[in-house]
């Protein structure tokens, strides 16, 4: 949804979209931290049982137990990836860079964070949001590809 109320602003107000996502996926980035302690606070969007030092405990129809902490682990993540975007910003070779790369990054991080989490909608034993980031991320990956080829024939042929 957020990607098409961008192409439609970008198309009213005559601005180029992908620079526009270039622009945006910083922001949404901070709102996904800011989001993952939300999950934190509803007890929700919790991890499988664990041991580790750092579990967070629960309590789940009367009985406490120990989990892994997503929100925290989504949240560290996505801290890193924008770091990462806010290095790369100004050293991006084509328009579209940072949102893809967002949207490598990002899909990459909840691919392992699902295969975590307890409460993973299921389509036979495949997590199906597994399934939708290693899409997102295959597809990211190649479309970057094939922009850097693209603009190494255009400087080649420009020399």
């Amino acid at each position: 949804g957020g990607l098409i109320s961008a192409l439609v602003f970008s198309k009213i107000k005559k601005i180029n979209y992908l620079k526009l996502t270039d622009i945006l996926a910083p922001c949404v980035l901070v709102g996904q931290i800011v989001g993952r302690w939300g999950n934190f606070i509803n007890v929700e969007a919790y991890g499988t049982e664990t041991n580790l030092p750092w579990k967070m405990g629960i309590i789940e129809d009367g009985v406490k137990k120990f989990v892994h902490p997503t929100f925290l682990y989504e949240s560290l993540g996505t801290i890193i990836i924008f770091v990462i975007l806010a290095v790369l910003q100004d050293k991006r070779k084509f328009e579209g860079q940072i949102a893809y790369m967002y949207l490598a990054l990002y899909s990459l991080l909840r691919f392992f964070i699902e295969g975590i989490r307890a409460d993973s909608l299921m389509a036979f034993n495949i997590r199906i949001s597994q399934i939708l980031s290693l899409i997102i991320f295959v597809l990211s990956i190649g479309i970057m590809v094939q922009n850097i080829i693209r603009e190494k024939q255009t400087s080649k042929k420009d020399e």
